[in-house]
């Protein structure tokens, strides 16, 4: 599901001209615990593990940008949300990858111990419902050999 659209500014460039890998782990980091929020009745999560962060293009100053989660495991106290960074053109309203990363949160009482989560089963059916909508778009049919 859409969590979050940034538009990455000049003070988030670095020398080579495009966005830091820390700033977009970071804002992935956020959008990974919004997400945990929006699925469950917990109040905080913290990250206990990030795999898999895959740079696929750079992001550059102007680019807006546009964070997508999934849901890939819904555990007792924590939660595995995947994470699909993409840079839109409103103009042509095309979409191109530029990051992804899976993201492992634990829900925590006040005193930073993992309590149960309590999960939003229609929050967890609607980001399923979404993700599958989204990505039947992005499956092109392969040709058939004849």
């Amino acid at each position: 599901m859409l969590i979050s659209r940034e538009m990455v500014l000049d003070q988030n460039i670095g020398l080579n001209e495009t966005l830091f890998g820390g700033d977009m782990m970071s804002r992935m980091d956020k959008v990974a615990g919004i997400t945990s929020a929006l699925v469950s009745h917990n109040r905080v999560f913290v990250t206990v593990k990030v795999s898999e962060l895959i740079f696929h293009s750079p992001v550059r100053a102007g680019d807006i940008i546009e964070f997508y989660a999934t849901i890939t495991r819904a555990g007792n106290t924590s939660v595995t949300v995947q994470i699909e960074v993409k840079v839109y053109n409103p103009v042509s309203n095309a979409r191109k990858d530029v990051t992804s990363g899976e993201f492992t949160m634990v829900a925590v009482d006040n005193s930073l111990h993992p309590e149960p989560v309590l999960w939003k089963p229609d929050m967890l059916k609607h980001a399923k419902d979404e993700h599958e909508a989204r990505t039947a778009g992005e499956k092109k049919p392969r040709p058939r050999k004849g």
